[in-house]
């Protein structure tokens, strides 16, 4: 089962995008505590990160960099969530951060099902 985690500090969405996930087969490991998350998250080992860029307590491009300095981490697709459209178009213009997608909320489930599929696959 492929596992993916993700960083989000709205509980709700945690709970409807894992629902969505897991019912297609992936684990999900939600985290909605942005502080001291890399121990936990490098416990987890995902295949796949979904991060929110707007968090309460760490910025998200903070939270980016700092996964993609942890041995192991730094080849970890990262997909960008984010309400923040201009936010979303400016890291695909400018190409400073190495992600695999960005999905601007809210996002269809097709959206979501199609970029996990094209990154790591099916189930």
């Amino acid at each position: 089962m492929k596992r993916i985690a993700y960083i989000e500090d709205d509980p709700d969405m945690v709970e409807l995008v894992s629902m969505i996930l897991e019912k297609h087969g992936y684990q999900v490991d939600g985290f909605t505590e942005s502080r001291e998350i890399m121990p936990r998250l490098e416990s987890v080992k995902p295949e796949l990160i979904l991060l929110d860029l707007m968090m309460p307590h760490v910025d998200g491009l903070e939270l980016y960099e700092e996964i993609r300095s942890r041995d192991g981490m730094e080849e970890t697709p990262v997909v960008i969530i984010s309400a923040m459209k201009r936010a979303v178009t400016e890291i695909e213009r400018q190409g400073t951060m190495k992600v695999e997608a960005c999905l601007v909320k809210p996002f269809t489930i097709v959206e979501l099902l199609d970029t996990v599929k094209r990154i790591i696959g099916r189930a």
